[in-house]
């Protein structure tokens, strides 16, 4: 894999967001490759699954070049390429052991998706957080049933309809990460996480987060899928989605702030 780094040790599967010169931001290989290594979690002897990201970034978002180049495709091929990205959400989000994060730097638009699969997160103090898709004329669409199925929820929806960035005591807060500290704080939480879970029954550990899953999705999953799928590729192609993205790259403000 080119994008993603896997290795196991200790109970551990870690895996590692591998693109650090472009804030490990996303694209269709790494999406691929991400869904890959989820679908093969189960082949795994590890007891827990770890999630990080490489360089001074954690995750920052979708790769907006890539999202820039879909106003070239069809609504139908911006559709087929959203589904791609509700994969990867869905694959992680069947994955049958616990998945722990240490995130630092930028966390932005879709990295809170990866965020919200997680069931234990650990922050950097300094870890700038953002929905920022309605900045660039876009929308959290994929992303939205796993963080409201998290995140406390008038939290959730201030910080999505304004895209703001905010704070990791915030995120704390707000109920999308379980710590913030120092970088030695933070390790030394997950450590303590990871022997906790270690310590618990690994079959009874599997089948409560089975059961979870079934008591949280009872409602009509295929109706979200293509909700969320077709509302981000429309957005993709829409007149202001790609001016938000346009005037992103110029590094000027879209036509629809305020002129003074």
């Amino acid at each position: 894999m080119e994008f993603i780094k896997v290795s196991e040790e200790k109970n551990c599967l870690r895996v590692e967001l591998y693109r650090p010169e472009k804030k490990n931001a996303f694209h269709p290989q790494m999406i691929r490759e991400i869904t890959k290594v989820f679908e093969k979690v189960e082949e795994s002897s590890a007891r827990y699954v770890h999630l990080c990201g490489a360089g001074d970034s954690f995750c920052a978002g979708a790769d907006l070049e890539w999202m820039k180049s879909m106003k070239n495709y069809t609504l139908e091929q911006n559709k087929q390429d959203s589904l791609e990205l509700f994969k990867m959400f869905e694959t992680i989000s069947q994955c049958h052991l616990p998945i722990t994060a240490k995130i630092q730097g930028h966390v932005m638009g879709g990295a809170n998706g990866l965020v919200s699969m997680c069931d234990v997160v650990a922050a950097e103090n300094n870890t700038q957080f953002a929905f920022s898709e309605v900045r660039l004329g876009l929308i959290p669409a994929v992303i939205s049933p796993y963080i409201l199925s998290k995140m406390h929820k008038p939290a959730a929806r201030s910080l999505m309809v304004t895209g703001r960035v905010f704070s990791a005591e915030e995120a704390l807060r707000g109920g999308l990460i379980e710590f913030c500290g120092t970088q030695e704080e933070v390790d030394k939480f997950l450590s303590s996480v990871h022997k906790s879970i270690l310590a618990a029954g690994p079959v009874a550990v599997k089948d409560t987060i089975s059961l979870l899953g079934e008591v949280e999705n009872c409602f009509d999953w295929e109706q979200v899928r293509q909700l969320t799928t077709t509302a981000i590729a429309e957005k993709r192609v829409s007149e202001e989605g790609q001016e938000g993205l346009a005037a992103f790259f110029e590094k000027r403000k879209p036509n629809w702030t305020e002129k003074k």
